[in-house]
């Protein structure tokens, strides 16, 4: 389970743990999203979200270096035995390139109309590429997959893959439109776009199926719902999941 924070985190923050990165305190979750616990048992004043270490995850794309590497904080909720990590709101979870990143890359091609090769370039691939893969993939997985806006799409009315180009535009278009920006065609507006990206992004949680509003409780369950019905497994720091797509 992955909540995206919006506090203003910078990624040599988050590379190097600095000091006045997020504290523990100020990421920790107000109850578990899971169970429904909170954080602290008001009766017995026992803390029941402990923070459970960090793990790393490499970004592309936000630096002219090919990779970095950030740290990411973990919970544990000690009720039903779930992990619970914070992202920033600027990065998707299981996704390799950031998602302010992916949205400039698709307003390149699709509103500017700039090549594959050039827009890979700009975000570091090798100068001898003439297509860039990863675009058409994104293209056809904008509002669609759970991990890059799905969650808006039917509300946007969009549940079906863009097609082409063209249609990638008005997906587009509605996903810029949603995160408060009034979409226009030229390159002033691309400072503006990481502001609109991370606007959809902030407060949400995500599992790898679905993702929802931080004030939603998990979907499927109610708040009510007994911890020991749920799962206890406890999860350990040697597995993260596989490899993000």
């Amino acid at each position: 389970m992955v909540i995206l924070h919006s506090f203003a985190v910078t990624v040599e923050q988050l590379c190097a743990r600095s000091a006045d990165a997020p504290s523990l305190e100020d990421l920790r979750l107000k109850h578990c999203f899971f169970c429904g616990q909170p954080a602290w048992n008001a009766a017995t004043g026992v803390l029941q979200i402990v923070g459970h270490g960090m793990y790393s995850r490499q970004v592309r794309g936000l630096t002219k270096e090919s990779w970095i590497v950030i740290w990411v904080r973990r919970f544990l909720c000690l009720m039903c035995g779930h992990t619970m990590s914070r992202l920033p709101d600027w990065l998707h979870p299981w996704r390799w390139y950031a998602g302010t990143v992916i949205v400039e890359a698709l307003y390149r091609r699709c509103i500017l109309m700039e090549s594959e090769s050039w827009i890979a370039v700009l975000f570091a691939r090798p100068q001898d590429s003439t297509e860039w893969k990863s675009l058409r993939r994104w293209r056809t997985q904008l509002l669609i997959s759970p991990t890059l806006w799905g969650w808006l799409g039917p509300r946007l009315g969009r549940v079906k893959p863009a097609g082409n180009w063209e249609e990638g535009k008005t997906y587009l278009e509605r996903l810029l439109t949603e995160g408060g920006l009034l979409v226009k065609s030229g390159i002033d507006a691309i400072g503006q776009l990481p502001g609109a990206a991370r606007k959809t992004l902030r407060d949400l949680v995500h599992n790898r199926k679905k993702a929802w509003p931080m004030k939603q409780f998990l979907p499927g369950f109610s708040s009510t719902d007994s911890p020991a019905r749920l799962g206890r497994g406890l999860p350990t720091e040697k597995d993260s999941g596989p490899d993000p797509p």
